[in-house]
């Protein structure tokens, strides 16, 4: 049993340490490269170097440069808890912290598997699938992002409420609610469905639950209307403008959602403008949810509703871009999917038909992984997050040379920049997003590779060429395609 035990063990690492090299080689390399964005990753460095200073975290790469606390964008306390690591691994930290997290929560999902019933083998192929989903792989290709911190504890967060070890379950409830206000919808849904997932209903169980829920709902009102506002200068929760379409105000969606329930619910695979093209984004994104194991979920209803709030934060929204399979959108979702085919699993009694549904979730989460690295409606960038294309390891230019040339400029400089340069540049009190120039004396940018969001390459080049034309600037060529534009 020991000898069976330690072969199961060894696999385990042998995917873990596998799979951490090829998230680290999507993740780390995308930023060494210099394809990690401004917003959100120059955004969070920036509050890192604040916190490891302790200094109160203004970020000024926000488009229009005015400076904001880091916590009115959103409330999340994981860069302040990791500031400290800024010291060790500097620009790459919370890159650093983001992959181990992954780790962490498929050790979780083996933690459940553990005494369910569920063959080691079984539990081998659903840390496989999680690993494998795109769902994970988008948002690693996507930067750094706080909720994927908390959704990583969504597993190990069930394991310890069915295990019945109750301060460990409101450790990682906490860790949830801790990671984005939104989260706290997200986990007092999870709240509500507790009842549902284990053996022995009883009075302690349905206690919790509500205690768990009132929580959540009092920790998200108390941040979306009080703490959020109150840093952003009591410009109001600055997230709800994403959903204007259905109500000016939180209680104007509520009323909107009660007289048009069908539009409401129609949104989940329309859009709120029509005719609108961009409608295909939603059926890729059901297509691979379901081939992704989504499909589980309506067997198990009580997970549904644990996914219900994802989905209608996400589709609901009138920005497309977070409609699709791009970006960190749905990383809960691989996690709820994850849990959701493990409790499936372990209800079917005949071992080859665990078997074959297992296998086949798996082979068909690495198929319509595979085949969406490659083509996808929904926007992306191929040399960022595909990592079966050898274009993904080959940079555009010499990358070490642009690092060097840019470790020159002065650290109290007040600088603005060109998206994918802001997270290197991160480390200091004044830095804008290209073209807001405010009071920055270095303005710096790729030619050829100029990223001119929010401008279009004609108003971008030509907003450039008015500044090479001023006396008061001179242009540094050294290191192209790196352009340092100076004031004299």
């Amino acid at each position: 049993m020991d000898t069976i035990k330690g072969k199961y063990r060894l696999y385990w690492w042998v995917m873990h340490g596998f799979f951490l090299l090829v998230y680290s080689a999507l993740s780390l390399l995308n930023h060494f490269y210099f394809r990690s964005s401004g917003l959100d990753y120059g955004l969070a460095n920036q509050a890192l170097y604040h916190y490891a200073h302790f200094e109160p975290a203004m970020v000024t790469q926000l488009l229009g440069g005015e400076p904001l606390p880091y916590l009115a964008c959103h409330l999340s306390f994981w860069v302040p808890l990791f500031s400290p690591l800024y010291w060790v691994f500097g620009s790459y930290t919370l890159l650093i912290i983001q992959l181990m997290a992954l780790v962490f929560a498929i050790k979780g999902i083996q933690k459940l598997t553990h005494n369910s019933g569920v063959e080691e083998w079984v539990a081998l192929l659903l840390g496989l699938q999680l690993y494998c989903s795109l769902f994970v792989f988008a948002a690693y290709g996507f930067d750094y992002h706080d909720n994927v911190i908390g959704a990583a504890f969504f597993p190990w967060f069930i394991y310890y409420f069915r295990k019945g070890k109750w301060v460990q379950t409101v450790l990682c409830f906490v860790a949830m609610l801790g990671s984005k206000e939104n989260m706290a919808i997200w986990a007092g849904f999870i709240a509500l469905s507790l009842p549902f997932i284990v053996v022995e209903r009883n009075k302690k169980v349905y206690l919790f639950s509500l205690v768990l829920f009132v929580f959540a709902l009092f920790y998200y009102l108390l941040a979306a209307f009080f703490i959020m506002p109150a840093l952003a200068g009591g410009e109001g929760f600055l997230q709800l403008q994403r959903y204007s379409h259905l109500g000016g105000s939180f209680s104007e969606i509520i009323t909107h959602l009660f007289y048009h329930p069908y539009d409401t619910f129609s949104l989940f695979w329309k859009s709120h403008v029509q005719p609108d093209t961009e409608e295909i984004i939603k059926r890729e994104f059901w297509k691979v949810f379901l081939v992704s194991g989504g499909m589980v979920l309506f067997f198990k209803p009580q997970f549904l509703w644990m996914a219900l709030p994802l989905l209608m934060q996400k589709m609901w929204n009138k920005e497309s871009a977070f409609w699709g399979i791009s970006y960190h959108y749905q990383i809960e979702l691989a996690m709820v999917i994850s849990v959701a085919l493990w409790y499936w699993l372990k209800d079917i009694s005949k071992v080859r038909y665990r078997l074959f549904f297992i296998i086949f979730v798996v082979l068909c989460t690495i198929g319509i992984s595979m085949r969406k690295f490659n083509e996808r409606y929904a926007s992306y960038q191929p040399i960022k997050e595909n990592i079966l294309s050898l274009a993904h390891y080959k940079p555009d230019f010499d990358a070490a040379k642009v690092r060097a040339k840019l470790l020159e400029v002065p650290a109290n400089a007040a600088v603005c920049a060109q998206a994918n340069l802001m997270p290197h540049l991160a480390f200091r009190d004044k830095l804008y997003h290209f073209p807001f120039l405010k009071d920055a004396n270095y303005l710096i940018f790729l030619q050829p590779g100029l990223n001119t969001y929010p401008l279009n390459e004609q108003e971008a080049n030509k907003y450039l060429d008015s500044l090479r034309a001023c006396p008061i600037w001179v242009e540094d060529t050294s290191a192209l395609p790196l352009h340092i534009l100076m004031k004299k």
